[in-house]
């Protein structure tokens, strides 16, 4: 078991964990059918990985970190999902076209090469499959962040690789379609980017 620290969330509990976190999610719920088979990268400590079964038939979440894949196995494994110690750049132990769904929140900001990360969320995603992506807007000042992106930057990043179908803004829980509310990013001390993206055929 591992202790939740300023760059990974450890709770005991799913309803234990850090709100914002739990609300993405939830959100993402919204977009898994229930014959889905989902990957979950990165996972973390897994408690995202464990309520994502809540909805489809299978989950597997990946971390690069073999303490919070310990955390996950040990607090949050199920009879749908499963955990493994994997570089979400180089995620060859799945087979192409495998994954209905990908979530992918807070970890592009953490890869030294996020366009291999998207090219291999391509790849292992299935032809109609989607992608559940989030990131804090830039600056956020962590020190464990290697890039930070603007929207803009963000939307022109997963433009290579997908089809934006819309982008979401989330202030703490309060989720909502940038389409139909405008908030300024800079008037909150953090404010995190969701994309729902679909493949780019």
């Amino acid at each position: 078991m591992i202790e939740s620290d300023k760059e990974r969330q450890a709770p005991k509990t799913v309803e234990a964990a850090e709100p914002s976190h739990l609300a993405r999610y939830k959100f993402a719920l919204n977009f898994i059918l229930e014959d889905d088979v989902v990957l979950d990268a990165p996972c973390g400590s897994g408690y995202g990985t464990r309520l994502l079964t809540e909805k489809s038939t299978k989950v597997y979440g990946v971390d690069i970190f073999p303490p919070a894949i310990d955390h996950a196995n040990e607090l949050f494994s199920n009879d749908k999902n499963c955990f493994f110690v994997c570089d979400i750049q180089d995620m060859e132990l799945f087979k192409d076209n495998y994954f209905d769904v990908v979530i992918s929140f807070e970890g592009i900001e953490h890869i030294k090469s996020p366009d291999l990360f998207l090219k291999e969320i391509r790849r292992v995603l299935t032809t109609d499959g989607r992608l559940i992506i989030s990131t804090p807007r830039k600056p956020h000042g962590s020190p464990y962040h290697v890039v930070e992106f603007s929207l803009e930057e963000f939307k022109k990043i997963l433009s290579k690789y997908f089809k934006i179908d819309n982008i979401y803004g989330q202030i703490y829980t309060d989720i909502f379609n940038l389409n139909d509310r405008l908030e300024d990013p800079f008037a909150y001390d953090h404010f995190n980017y969701i994309a729902v993206c679909s493949s780019k055929l």
